[in-house]
């Protein structure tokens, strides 16, 4: 750090963080929050059931996983240039393993039948794991590994793959019934390659250097914060916007109208035999319904009490002029 430099700076060097690698990582938190709003936007029947199976969304979140990978061999590379540090590798490792046990066991409660068994936490804890002997040995070799990872699952499958305790390897031609799943081949290829590309060159001066970039205007910051707290983001946002839509469809500006369309044409009729003018009985019943929705008794007129539904006649004769 030069003489020249803030105090920031000097804080930001000496936490080890790399800014360019944070808001990546913050970026690829953004797109997957996306990417599961249309999920739960669908679940809501907020939008057609098939948005998240568009094309559009599907690249979206592969570019997201791709991204999220290649980011965990980056990682890597920065935590072990020196030398590899196995406690710190383990500790990581069991973070990871840990919060991957919690998303299978939430996800067998809430979807017993698409229980997540290896999704992108799984795949990360995995892949580390195959990565660390490489983390020592020249770029070209995580390389090579990568690019024969990816290559594997379309190069050779095979129904042997197909039992459970084998499946995840990426190799069997069977899928799960999961909602998420990126097995190991092809998807560990991508840490592999994130590996390798840090290590070679100049790239691992470019991220360490003191002149390295910076987030210091308000999105890339906003976005290196989200970065540097990537595994709660991940683990908590998703219940948090269920809760959300959940309050917004029950009880908020989204939750669906009461059909009253039954009600309209009773009132109608009953008001028109009564001897009104027709144009009349349509204001006035629409005066009455929309009254009965503005008071949230509309799904629950019949077990109303003797006191609310005197109130909601006092209502209705004032709509009908009564």
């Amino acid at each position: 750090m030069n003489g020249g430099g803030t105090a920031e700076d000097s804080a930001v060097n000496r936490s080890g963080r790399v800014d360019a690698v944070d808001c990546a990582r913050g970026s690829a938190i953004a797109g997957m929050v996306v990417y599961h709003l249309t999920w739960d936007l669908a679940d809501f029947r907020l939008v057609p059931p098939d948005l998240p199976f568009t094309p559009g969304m599907r690249l979206l979140s592969h570019i997201v996983a791709s991204v999220f990978l290649a980011l965990v061999g980056v990682s890597l590379a920065l935590a072990h240039r020196d030398e590899f540090d196995a406690r710190a590798f383990w500790r990581r490792l069991a973070i990871v393993c840990l919060a991957a046990a919690a998303v299978t066991i939430v996800s067998v409660v809430i979807a017993p039948g698409e229980g997540i068994f290896f999704g992108i936490l799984h795949c990360i804890a995995a892949a580390s794991l195959f990565a660390a002997p490489l983390v020592t040995l020249p770029a070209w070799a995580s390389l090579a590994a990568g690019f024969a990872a990816i290559a594997a699952p379309f190069v050779f499958r095979s129904s042997l793959f197909d039992p459970p305790w084998l499946l995840w390897l990426g190799l069997g031609e069977a899928l799960p019934n999961t909602l998420d799943w990126y097995p190991v081949l092809p998807w560990a290829g991508v840490v592999f390659l994130g590996l390798g590309l840090a290590r070679t060159g100049g790239a691992m001066a470019w991220l360490t250097s003191p002149g390295r970039w910076r987030a210091k205007s308000r999105a890339p910051r906003a976005l290196s914060i989200a970065g540097r707290h990537s595994l709660p983001i991940y683990l908590l946002h998703q219940p948090v916007l269920f809760a959300l839509f959940y309050a917004l469809t029950s009880w908020g500006p989204l939750a669906p109208k009461p059909d009253m369309s039954r009600f309209l044409v009773s009132c109608q009729h009953a008001c028109v035999a009564d001897g009104r003018a027709a144009p009349g009985c349509a204001t006035g019943c629409q005066c009455v319904a929309d009254a009965v929705e503005r008071s949230g008794d509309a799904d629950r007129l019949a077990t109303i009490s003797p006191e609310r539904r005197a109130e909601l006649k006092r209502l209705a004769d004032a709509c009908m002029g009564r």
